[in-house]
Order: structure tokens, then sequence, then C-alpha cells
């Protein structure tokens, strides 16, 4: 199990890293004027923020024009993944404690690289129009669970002091809770489950500037992992392999010439 979630990991990685060595020297060779003189387009990139029914987060994609009508692509995307049974709990007697989730015992964490291609359907005929064009993206995913830490307090209410705690459903109760501890408690000890990744989507682009690309995308994606991430504890009997959900993404980024 371990063995196989190295090489995923390295396989991503490695994939990510030629995506970003490409896209950074490809950048150096943009002329100034964007689209060069008017000519046809070669390249572009964009990153934009995506927000899903199950959370959010952040994408770059980098893509050359197969021809006029045409763009094959690579990219990655890092999002959080709710739990869809999340719900967020309070102490009972201490207001001042952070909301935390109970039963939650990981954070969910994906990151993705993909390949994928685009098609438009429509050009921009007008300088206000809206270029309408359909994408599709398949590739690997990686869940990164991030274990949960809260504030625990001791002996019982009225507490006499606090502690900072890996969550254990089976130790930890309500009453026991004061509230969520930091974020980045527990980066130390991340989990990681190997998965796959499919998207289809629709791409508006809109704006006056040919070389500034601005898009509002809207679709589905899929994410499949290896095993059922543990976000909820298992005792509950809620988690699940498969993540489908639906998405709408903001995009900027630049297309030139060679």
């Amino acid at each position: 199990m371990h063995t196989i979630c190295k090489r995923w990991i390295g396989g991503l990685l490695g994939g990510l890293l030629l995506v970003l060595v490409a896209s950074a020297e490809d950048a150096r060779a943009q002329p100034a004027d964007g689209l060069g003189l008017g000519a046809p387009p070669t390249d572009e990139w964009t990153g934009g923020l995506l927000i899903h029914t199950q959370g959010a987060g952040l994408s770059y994609q980098r893509g050359w024009y197969r021809d006029a009508t045409h763009l094959r692509t690579v990219g990655t995307e890092l999002l959080y993944i709710r739990h869809a049974k999340e719900e967020r709990s309070q102490n009972p007697v201490y207001d001042d404690g952070r909301a935390y989730v109970y039963g939650k015992v990981n954070a969910l964490i994906d990151l993705r690289l993909t390949v994928g291609g685009q098609r438009f359907h429509t050009e921009k005929l007008r300088k206000n129009a809206v270029r309408v064009g359909s994408a599709w993206r398949t590739g690997l995913a990686l869940g990164i669970l991030k274990p949960v830490y809260l504030e625990i307090g001791y002996p019982d209410i009225p507490y006499d002091y606090i502690a900072l705690e890996r969550y254990d459903p089976d130790v930890h109760f309500s009453d026991d809770i004061y509230g969520r501890g930091p974020w980045l408690s527990g980066v130390q000890e991340l989990g990681f489950v190997p998965g796959l990744h499919g998207a289809y989507e629709l791409e508006f682009e809109y704006g006056e500037d040919p070389a500034l690309l601005r898009a509002l995308n809207i679709g589905c994606a899929l994410d499949v992992f290896a095993w059922s991430p543990e976000i909820l504890a298992d005792k509950f009997g809620q988690n699940h392999r498969a993540f489908l959900t639906l998405y709408a993404k903001l995009q900027t980024g630049r297309r030139w010439t060679r």
C-alpha cells in the first residue's frame, strides 16, 4: 500500500514539475504585444479560483493550440473537499471555543494533475461578445489527509485546563471538546490516497483584449480514490471512494504567439 502511494506521489509531483518548468520557459518567450502582431495564438496559460459543491480550491492550466478551434492542455488543481454530512458543532458552555465538526478525523485535500482538450464553438466577432467553448480533462488525483486536532478540556466542565490533541472519536466526546485547534496542527502526520479524476465543463470567455483571457467555467467533476478517504470516523460508516461535484471556476490568463 505504501509503495503504491509513493509511486503515485512521485509520478504526480514529477508531472507537476514538468508543467511548471514548461510554463516558465514558454512565458519567457512571450512577445511584448501578447498576440504577436495579430497572428493567431499558439499558447496560453490560465489560473483561477474554483468553487464546488463540497468546497473550493485553485487551478492552473497550460494550453497549446492545435488549430484555431482546438486546444490541448495540461493542468493542476488543489482543492479542499468537505464530507457531505459535515455539521458544525459548538461547545455547549464555552461560546469562545471555535466551531468544529463532530466525528471528523481528517481534512481532505485533493491534488489533481490532468491532461485534456478544449474546443471553441463560437468566435468573438464583436468586442463585447462571449466566446463559448467546452473542455474535458482526465488524470491523476492524490487525496491528502490531514488529521484534525481539537482543543480538549480537562477534567470536566468547568475545565481546569485545555490541551491540544489529535481527535479520537472513541476518547473525545462533545462535552470534552472546547473547540477546533489550529488548522496547521497535524501537517507532519499526513496520509495519502491515490485516485483518478475526470471533468467536463463549458467555458464562457469575455473581455475586449484578445491577449488577456478572462472566463467563467461551469462543469462537473468526478474523483475516484483507491479506497475511501477517512474524513468522518469509520465507525459512522459514511465515507465514500467517489466524489461527484458541480463547480464554477473564474479564470484569468494570457495567450500569445511564439
